[in-house]
């Protein structure tokens, strides 16, 4: 009887330790400050069950993940500037392919968010094998999109092959050796009980709209968009490569790139609004397809400095720039620079050679486009 009791008591521990493993939370990966223009935008956690720091065994992994966000600056952030991350993100670092498969799902995650995230919100999205992606604001869940493989979409404009920080993918990729101080400033951001009342209110918004899915909306995508996403260039890593002859040395001065002829000077571009037209799959495709066509001509267009390239200098770049309609450069800023001038030069002559860029689709609405341009400086080895 006493080895009976036994038996069954190392039972019930393995059974106990197997739910403990199968069913372990996720740990935290990496934790990393997000900035813009030189102002902090929101911090990120990364968790995930098994730590690692290589990028993409992480982004073909199936296990548990979940992605945190915490807003910040002081200003909030305006629903379409949120979006627009995303989707330039999944832009540079998927093919059209993919792009095209997973349009319905972007559309979705984007209607979720039906108003201004403000400093302090909580922003978790969540993979959950065999459940699917669950987004959450202030721990109140907005939807749920059924396609797991939509999560490592999402992650991929963080942690692709072209990111759209490099300092926020090596943060996120630490593998639990975080900076205590940014613990403690993320432990510390916590919405207050009105803003999430306020989160609540967008569930009954959202429910209305976006509750499900149809598949009557892939309607929406033309077939002239499908003609598109089989020919349309993807970036998948715009890395220059280095100019085998030697060229005039370059300036260390980093020259505001010249605005067209019919262009305004940079005061006069109106600040982005928060409200703007629904996305729909059309435009969403339009804009992806546009981002990779104005990343595959500046890429076209860069040259490795000689300079940089024998002092063996590398570095990541993204530079924002604002087209017109026509295509025109209205103006350009650093987002990310590196430390060295001459690759910052480069990226900005870069953009000036290959301008003006194509007319901007008639699917994407409004006076003018933001454009991201991430460039990547780095020697073959």
């Amino acid at each position: 009887m006493t080895l009976l009791r036994q038996f069954f008591y190392s039972v019930i521990i393995s059974l106990t330790a197997w739910v403990n493993v199968s069913f372990a939370e996720p740990l935290l990966n990496g934790l990393s400050l997000h900035q813009e223009l030189g102002q902090d935008i929101f911090v990120g956690a990364l968790y995930s069950e098994s730590l690692s720091n290589n990028a993409d065994t992480l982004l073909n992994s199936t296990q548990p993940m979940r992605l945190e966000l915490k807003i910040v600056v002081a200003e909030g952030m305006s629903a379409r500037q949120f979006s627009r991350l995303w989707i330039e993100g999944m832009a540079v670092n998927q093919r059209a392919d993919v792009l095209t498969a997973q349009a319905e799902n972007v559309v979705f995650f984007d209607k979720l968010f039906n108003g201004r995230l403000a400093q302090n919100d909580h922003i978790v999205i969540r993979n959950t094998p065999n459940q699917g992606v669950s987004v959450e604001v202030n721990t109140h869940q907005l939807g749920v999109i059924k396609d797991a493989k939509f999560f490592n979409i999402l992650l991929s404009t963080w942690i692709g092959r072209v990111p759209l920080s490099s300092g926020f993918r090596d943060g996120l990729l630490k593998m639990g050796d975080v900076d205590g101080s940014l613990r403690a400033r993320f432990d510390s951001l916590q919405p207050s009980a009105a803003r999430k009342q306020i989160i609540a209110s967008w569930l009954q918004s959202a429910s209305s709209s976006v509750a499900a899915i149809s598949s009557s909306s892939k309607a929406a995508i033309s077939s002239s968009s499908r003609a598109q996403a089989s020919s349309a260039p993807v970036i998948a890593a715009p890395i220059p490569a280095p100019m085998p002859l030697p060229i005039e040395a370059p300036k260390l001065e980093l020259p505001v790139i010249a605005a067209s002829s019919s262009s305004a000077a940079v005061e006069e571009v109106e600040p982005e609004e928060d409200e703007g037209p629904a996305l729909t799959t059309q435009s969403l495709l339009a804009r992806q397809f546009y981002i990779s066509d104005v990343l595959q001509k500046v890429n076209e267009k860069v040259r490795y400095p000689s300079r940089a390239f024998e002092r063996n200098q590398e570095g990541f770049i993204r530079v924002q720039v604002v087209l017109d309609r026509a295509g025109n450069v209205l103006s350009t800023s650093f987002i990310e620079e590196s430390r060295y001038p001459l690759l910052n030069r480069e990226a900005n002559d870069a953009i000036s050679r290959a301008a003006p860029f194509p007319p901007v689709p008639d699917a994407i609405l409004g006076n003018r486009i933001e454009v991201s341009i991430p460039l990547r400086f780095v020697i073959p080895r």
